[in-house]
């Protein structure tokens, strides 16, 4: 279960895990339960990847997370266990998406904003 916590990773700590941490990073990226939709979530060292505003961020497919990741410059992640949002947990998302000729865009789906 996702929860609200203090212990979140920013863009910017995944971005510089591989310089910061080199291979004792742990980047998990984690199916997540929405509703109907299965998205997924990125987790490094055990906090949630967050954006700046401190929204969980959630990806519309595994490959959306893969996107990120290479951005990045990761290469090496695990696949994490599943997680699920409930409705009343009060963690706010952002959702995104990959699309090949845009990039990394909102996602339209809405799956995640209707926590």
């Amino acid at each position: 279960m996702i929860t609200p916590t203090e212990r979140i990773a920013g863009w910017l700590d995944v971005a510089a895990a591989p310089i910061w941490n080199g291979a004792s990073a742990k980047i998990c990226i984690h199916p997540v339960c929405l509703h109907n939709c299965t998205c997924h979530a990125i987790s490094l060292d055990g906090r949630w990847v967050c954006a700046g505003d401190g929204r969980l961020t959630i990806f519309k497919s595994h490959e959306s997370a893969e996107h990120f990741l290479a951005l990045a410059h990761i290469d090496h992640y695990e696949r994490g266990e599943s997680a699920e949002l409930a409705n009343d947990c009060g963690v706010s998302t952002q959702c995104v998406t990959f699309r090949p000729k845009s990039g990394l865009r909102p996602c339209r789906d809405n799956c995640a904003e209707r926590h």
